[in-house]
């Protein structure tokens, strides 16, 4: 039954079923006190954390992963990342600052989430924050408004615990001068390499060797899924070519949609921002404002003095000009006055949660509808949209009904004369160009079997109507088939042995010899040098990045770096030949950019103690699995 309704899922017959089915759920309901105990997932201190909030954040988190990784994102990948332990331990960090943050007084205001909203760039256009592209976005990422707040008051409140907590800690000159004598001593390497390549040739294999490493490793050879796709696209640009749109229906489309051309009132304000000084009570506060204000004795005056007064560094050199603003676009504190002044009228001192705003209201634009004549060519366009998805999925299903009573799409394809196309048997990690390798559709061909028809789904370039030709499913091949990748992986592990054990032999006597270099010439080898540099810089040395890395431990010169590094199909052996005390004179230029690094070094090292503290003491009870990845 399962089967027959998802290779049907287009077609009206079953559209009718699903109809019945979902009218009975509307009337019977499926909560009950059971379902609703069976929603919490753990509890924080006492506090439910239900399986609805990580079901909600899971979704969130997979799809910003997905967008990362360009729908390539693998089941593999996915248990990797253990994104449901990732998620849940999210949700109890929230849950432990909300309860800390109450315990210490600490609260985030509607105000202070708004302002934060309103200065993400990607919410702004030309500088400003545009409330209609602020729900555009948040429906792509598939958030609701109110989602996406308690997000941001979240982010906000851990925000304002780090500073409490972290605010007074900071790195002393001493701790300073320390990092940068460290960072800024010169360092001479010399080091030994042994490729791999030279330890290859004493690999000795047999058949035997090979077959037992085999099975040892068969996951390794494990083949991924591989899927071949066949399909009909009901392409866009054909169906629009037939397109027309009447005088009537663009009338008839802007009467029933005027709002959407409703131009809200807009006033053009100037205005001087006056912020709060270090130590400033609130008094001295409002009596240095009230002077800027009684500077001001025409219109005039407040472009001249914001030049001079104001804090606001994007309107300042601009006379504090803000532009045409709505009521939505100024602060919710200081709307109501705004907006019913008079033209010319100079408002102020008004408090906000910036400090203090002198304005000028020096325009008015009452509210209006954007006529007809200019909004015509918008309009049918968007009428053409609407038709072209319509009439494509028309089409669509049309064709889909036929294809399910042909029995299949060559059957359709066949007796209507229409071609299909086929995609080569390619891993859905890595799709093929077109309508057949977008996400969707990879989506949805993944939860089919072999010979099984997908539903119509909508692409770029038009809908398409597919079956999964063939399904290849992942398998580890026979011995044969894949024995010379075995050889090769054999041949490279064995010889990593052998000379990872030849490296840790070689460094021992050279740790012991008078004359290292006498040693290596004997076996063949050269001891190379680099040129002075700095810690900070060794990975400029031209050296593998982790045998740089370990190099910055080094320290006594003439000593021998722990163990051999593997890196880049050889292996490595450090010696620190000499080291140049750092430059004093450079001190004071990076003092500055040194001090805020280590600052902020110490203060992430001590809210991250701070917090597994916390985390350690509290009281978490699990009351369910989490799902697999």
């Amino acid at each position: 039954m399962l089967d027959f309704l998802r290779q049907r899922a287009g077609s009206w017959m079953v559209k009718a079923l699903l109809g019945a089915i979902i009218v009975v759920f509307v009337f019977w309901g499926v909560g009950t006190f059971r379902t609703r105990q069976a929603d919490i997932l753990a509890k924080v201190n006492g506090q439910i954390i239900t399986f609805t909030e990580f079901r909600a954040l899971y979704a969130q988190r997979l799809e910003q992963l997905q967008r990362m990784f360009q729908g390539r994102l693998s089941e593999e990948m996915l248990r990797q990342l253990n994104l449901p332990q990732q998620v849940l331990e999210e949700l109890i960090q929230r849950v432990l600052f909300e309860q800390t943050a109450k315990e210490m007084g600490i609260s985030v205001t509607p105000d202070e989430v708004r302002l934060a909203i309103s200065q993400i760039h990607a919410f702004q256009t030309n500088g400003r924050f545009d409330p209609r592209r602020y729900r555009l976005l948040l429906r792509e990422l598939r958030l609701t408004p109110q989602e996406f707040e308690e997000q941001v008051k979240a982010e906000l409140l851990a925000a304002k615990l780090r500073h409490l907590l972290t605010a007074p800690i900071r790195a002393t000159e001493n701790e300073v001068r320390e990092h940068y004598e460290f960072q800024n001593e010169k360092l001479t390497l010399a080091y030994v390499k042994i490729p791999l390549k030279e330890c290859e040739a004493e690999v000795q294999v047999s058949e035997e060797d090979l077959k037992r490493y085999f099975e040892a490793h068969k996951e390794r050879y494990r083949t991924p899924l591989k899927i071949k796709l066949a399909y009909y696209l009901v392409p866009f640009e054909e169906v629009k070519k037939n397109l027309k749109v009447s005088e009537e229906e663009i009338k008839a489309y802007y009467e029933a949609h005027k709002e959407e051309y409703h131009q809200p009132e807009k006033r053009k304000l100037r205005h001087i921002l006056i912020t709060k000084k270090p130590g400033e009570d609130d008094e001295a506060f409002f009596k240095r404002a009230q002077a800027i204000r009684q500077k001001i004795k025409s219109p005039e005056d407040v472009a001249r003095l914001a030049k001079e007064y104001s804090d606001d560094p994007h309107t300042k050199e601009k006379g504090g000009e803000l532009g045409y603003l709505t009521q939505d676009e100024v602060f919710p504190g200081l709307a109501e006055a705004i907006f019913s002044a008079k033209k010319g009228e100079i408002l102020g001192p008004l408090r906000s949660s910036l400090g203090y705003h002198i304005i000028l209201v020096e325009d008015i634009k009452p509210e209006s509808y954007r006529p007809l004549e200019e909004v015509k060519e918008e309009i049918t366009k968007k009428l053409k949209e609407e038709k072209l998805k319509h009439v494509a999925w028309e089409e669509a299903n049309k064709i889909y009904d036929q294809v399910i009573l042909l029995g299949g799409l060559k059957a359709w394809a066949e007796k209507s004369g229409k071609k299909i196309e086929e995609t080569p048997l390619f891993d859905p990690r890595h799709p093929p160009k077109g309508p057949a390798g977008s996400p969707e559709v990879i989506e949805a061909a993944l939860k089919l079997e072999e010979g099984e028809l997908g539903p119509p789904i909508e692409t770029p370039e038009g809908i398409i109507i597919f079956k999964v030709e063939k399904r290849d499913e992942p398998h580890i091949p026979p011995f044969e088939e894949v024995k010379d990748r075995v050889k090769e992986d054999y041949v490279r592990d064995k010889a990593r042995e052998l000379c990872g054990k030849k490296a840790e032999e070689l460094l021992a006597a050279l740790k012991e010899a008078q004359d290292p270099e006498s040693v290596l010439k004997e076996k063949g080898l050269k001891l190379e040098k680099t040129e002075p540099v700095a810690r900070k810089d060794l990975f400029k040395t031209g050296l593998p990045l982790p045998v740089a890395q370990a190099a910055r431990g080094l320290a006594v010169p003439g000593e021998w770096y722990g163990e051999p590094v593997f890196a880049g199909e050889a292996y490595y052996l450090l010696r620190l030949v000499a080291v140049t005390p750092a430059d004093p004179k450079g001190f004071e230029a990076e003092k500055k950019k040194l001090a805020e690094e280590l600052t902020l070094a110490k203060r992430q090292e001590a809210f991250n103690s701070w917090y597994r503290h916390l985390r350690e003491k509290a009281e978490i009870k699990l009351y369910q699995e989490l799902p697999k990845p």
